[in-house]
């Protein structure tokens, strides 16, 4: 009998026949553990097996129930008697679960239980083998959670969700404490917090998780995986004094971060906290690397929806410009084509009120009468040179003028076009506003931008319009271009409408 192997009495003896009898028993087997139950679930013998596979010697578990061998949970619910008392009506039982190791560790096992029952069928005992599947369940359990967050990635584009499905996976398969996923804050290289999974009791959890500093912040700067055993000690690490003051008294200093990446750019990091000295070995970095794999493409795709979405808002607002200018264009061709005929009917008024009055003597009572006429008739020509304007029909006709007089003689037109729910408000410069331009365009150009602002002010408003005559010093970059030095007259236009966003502004 080897020093692993012990069995006293009869009924050991007797149950050991049987079993070598059927083929069960397989003493000198070290892949596997191999040993003999009684028929109340005690442990009689025990092989080499065994003892690599638990770490217990024969004489310090032979006589034991063979619920020291489960996880307490299992063996408080009496999961082990119930599966002999399967195996017991069946014959065989082959099932899966927890098992635990002399130093309290588990593995996941395969544990094959069969019924010893001697030649009368009286049952004589128990032989059970027990294999460690532990590596096995973890591939599978990383890939059914890799698959699960391949799914939801394929449904879902909430980078917070895929964030924290990713966080809480990965924590479970590592059995850490904390997991958390970053993001690199825009146009900065700082870190924003995504997702954080595990009870985040410590001060120093609540820094690294929320803040990213230490190895999430080495991992984006070295753009591969950094395992840190103790984030106190390690050397490529640089902590804030608040940070370091709280590692001192923080079980949780053991580390693992792995970049986020998309092609050759950094978006992020995935990062697990444990207990101090833990060394994350290369299976469970390449895991986490999986996952974070996952991350950036959940990050990445909820970026290009984000986008895509505010492109297709910016197009549609494009559009809807361009239906408006086109709506305006067509009226303001229509406009400009009743005023061109309108105006060629003026000038008949008017070159016949001139004549007429040529013909009239100063002291004529009917004199007063076409002069009315004459001035009805002018300042309808003035009406349509400003519809001529707004229906781009008036030629350019660059001229020295005084812009706060041409201002304010298309204040009435502003007016009408703004409705009676806006006021307008004039604030013009006292000294002559001399400017060499168009003044239709200069009609034109406010026309345009009250009739935005009316569009910006559905509910009510102000429109003010003020005039300036300002001298630049320096020469000043406007539009593309370079203003030169001298005189300038400045015409704002402001109102109290909703404004435009950036992307309108860009």
């Amino acid at each position: 009998m080897t020093r692993t192997e012990r069995h006293t009495g009869d009924e050991p003896r007797e149950i050991a026949a049987e079993a070598r009898r059927l083929g069960l028993l397989a003493d000198e087997t070290p892949d596997y553990a191999s040993f003999l139950l009684s028929t109340v679930g005690q442990i009689v013998t025990w092989n080499i097996g065994a003892t690599r596979l638990y770490g217990y010697l024969a004489e310090e578990v032979v006589g034991q129930h063979v619920s020291c061998l489960s996880p307490r949970e299992d063996a408080k619910q009496g999961t082990p008697a119930e599966e002999l008392g399967r195996a017991a009506r069946e014959g065989r039982l082959e099932a899966e679960g927890w098992r635990v190791r002399w130093d309290g560790s588990r593995f996941w096992a395969r544990v094959a239980t069969v019924a010893v029952r001697d030649l009368s069928g009286a049952l004589r005992g128990f032989s059970q083998e027990t294999r460690d599947n532990t590596e096995r369940k973890r591939a599978q359990d990383s890939a059914r959670a890799l698959a699960e967050v391949g799914r939801l990635l394929a449904n879902s584009l909430n980078a917070t969700e895929v964030g924290q499905r990713i966080a809480d996976e990965l924590r479970a398969l590592l059995d850490s404490e904390n997991a958390a996923l970053y993001g690199l804050a825009p146009g900065s290289p700082g870190l924003i917090t995504l997702a954080v999974s595990g009870e985040v009791k410590s001060e120093l959890s609540r820094l690294v998780l929320t803040q990213g500093i230490g190895a999430p912040c080495l991992a984006v700067r070295e753009r591969r995986a950094v395992v840190v055993r103790d984030l106190l000690t390690d050397s490529r690490l640089s902590l804030t004094v608040e940070a370091r003051l709280s590692v001192i008294h923080s079980p949780h200093r053991a580390m693992l971060a792995v970049p986020l990446r998309i092609q050759d750019r950094v978006i992020g990091v995935l990062g697990i906290l444990d207990w101090a000295g833990r060394a994350f070995d290369e299976r469970e970095v390449r895991l986490a690397q999986a996952f974070a794999d996952q991350a950036a493409l959940g990050l990445e795709s909820s970026r290009l929806y984000r986008e895509s979405l505010r492109a297709y808002e910016e197009l549609l607002r494009t559009q809807e410009q361009l239906a408006q200018a086109q709506r305006m264009e067509a009226v303001g061709r229509l406009a400009g084509g009743v005023a061109h005929d309108f105006n060629n009917l003026l000038t008949v008024v008017i070159a016949s009120c001139q004549v007429a009055l040529n013909r009239l003597s100063p002291a004529d009572p009917v004199r007063r009468d076409v002069e009315v006429i004459e001035q009805a008739a002018a300042g309808a020509a003035k009406l349509t040179a400003q519809l001529l304007a707004v229906g781009r029909k008036q030629p350019l006709q660059a001229t020295v003028f005084d812009a706060n007089l041409t201002v304010d003689g298309v204040g009435p037109m502003l007016r009408r076009l703004l409705g009676e729910h806006l006021d307008l408000v004039m604030r013009l410069e006292a000294a002559p506003a001399l400017v060499k331009a168009d003044p239709g365009k200069v009609e034109q150009v406010l026309v345009n931008l009250a009739l935005n602002a009316r569009d910006a002010m559905p509910h009510g408003g102000r429109l003010v319009i003020e005039t300036a005559n300002v001298d630049l010093s320096h020469p000043a970059a406007r539009g593309g271009g370079a203003l030169s030095v001298g005189p300038y007259l400045l015409l704002t236009v402001r109102d109290t409408g909703t404004g435009m966003d950036a992307h309108v502004l860009a």
